[in-house]
């Protein structure tokens, strides 16, 4: 009857209910529950691991990932290679443009694809020297002459490409640093040349037959004769 009036305990006042707490957050007794923005800011991680912050463990660990990240993406580029598949194609090789050059050289049979065989009997001759020096004399002014017919080759043969991407595809529309993939593909013999060839000996790509590339020329040369006209206007 006399006895003591139950008095409300302060921290039990002060402590919200379980309702007013963002979800994962469990505040500290006698503490007030943060605004939504100061507990959503708590949770936020950087995107990049800051490394000055992680244990030799972690950063093991880490290093491991992306070092299996990365052979992972090595193996799907090589695979990309051999298959032709333009999802995992590596940058230097992808797109259509360069797809289009490569299928156009692959169909075309080139004097250049002798580079390598040539360059063994350029190797083998020596030997030659010994036996016969007139021989020798006459077997490297063969080889030099061949090798001029290549080089001969292998610009015409850049050259067309190049007008049947801009006849294909626009002007300006041929891939910077091209040059010299179009030309060392046409001096690899075409097993050895990556990435794989995808067509075989005469098929021609969509838009890199014959006829293209004589409707190309004519193009070009209307091309020049309005640049020129142009010029002198």
């Amino acid at each position: 009857m006399f006895g003591k009036k139950k008095t409300t305990d302060p921290e039990e006042v002060a402590t919200p209910s379980e309702e007013q707490l963002p979800k994962g957050y469990t505040p500290t007794k006698g503490v007030p529950t943060p605004k939504r923005k100061y507990a959503e800011a708590r949770r936020q991680h950087p995107i990049v691991a800051d490394r000055s912050k992680m244990t030799r463990e972690e950063r093991k660990a880490l290093k491991a990932e992306q070092r299996a990240r990365s052979d992972e993406e090595w193996r799907k580029a090589q695979e990309a290679m051999k298959t032709g598949d333009e999802r995992h194609m590596p940058p230097q090789h992808a797109g259509p443009v360069r797809r289009f050059a490569r299928d156009y050289l692959d169909a075309r049979t080139s004097l250049a694809e002798g580079f390598m065989p040539l360059a063994i009997v350029l190797l083998f001759s020596m030997f030659v020297q010994t036996a016969s020096a007139t021989l020798f004399v006459y077997l490297v002014l063969a080889i030099y002459a061949f090798l001029i017919l290549m080089g001969i080759d292998a610009w015409w043969a850049w050259r067309n490409t190049k007008l049947l991407i801009e006849h294909k595809f626009g002007p300006g529309k041929v891939p910077p640093r091209s040059t010299w993939q179009m030309v060392s593909r046409i001096f690899y013999i075409r097993r050895w040349r990556m990435p794989r060839p995808m067509v075989k000996r005469g098929q021609w790509p969509e838009g890199g037959t014959p006829e293209d590339l004589k409707q190309a020329r004519i193009e070009h040369r209307e091309a020049r004769k309005a640049e020129r006209a142009a010029k002198n206007a």
